[in-house]
């Protein structure tokens, strides 16, 4: 909570919500808002290795699953380039805020996730009543 109010306070941030409902509803909702595209880096996207090899155990995707999910409890926030001081700044004030780079956002509308075999549709998030 702290960390999102000193985001904006601090003007890092040119756009922050929660992530609730998950990675890709939280894209997916910035972006829209914003009227941007984005482009995510899929190994930039941290996956925990038990995850990895629950997901992998069942037969499916680790990375569609981590993007899809829900109840990560998160702040996602897009951060302009010329506002990188802001940002250590409020890193300073928070203390150990981890912050991972998961992608770009682009003037190009299309919301995509980058892999290694090449862009894919970026999932649908999660939803409450599927």
């Amino acid at each position: 909570m702290r960390a999102g109010m000193l985001l904006g306070r601090n003007r890092a941030a040119t756009a922050c919500m929660d992530l609730s409902d998950g990675l890709a509803d939280g894209i997916r909702q910035l972006a829209t808002a914003s009227g941007v595209g984005m482009v995510i880096d899929s190994s930039a996207i941290p996956v925990d290795g038990r995850a990895d090899a629950h997901y992998r155990a069942l037969g499916l995707d680790p990375l569609q699953a981590v993007l899809a999910g829900g109840d990560d409890y998160e702040l996602i926030f897009t951060v302009r380039p010329t506002s990188r001081g802001r940002l250590r700044a409020v890193r300073r004030l928070v203390g150990d805020l981890p912050i991972t780079k998961v992608g770009t956002v682009t003037r190009d509308r299309r919301i995509v996730v980058r892999t290694p075999q090449g862009d894919r549709e970026l999932p649908a998030g999660f939803e409450h009543f599927r």
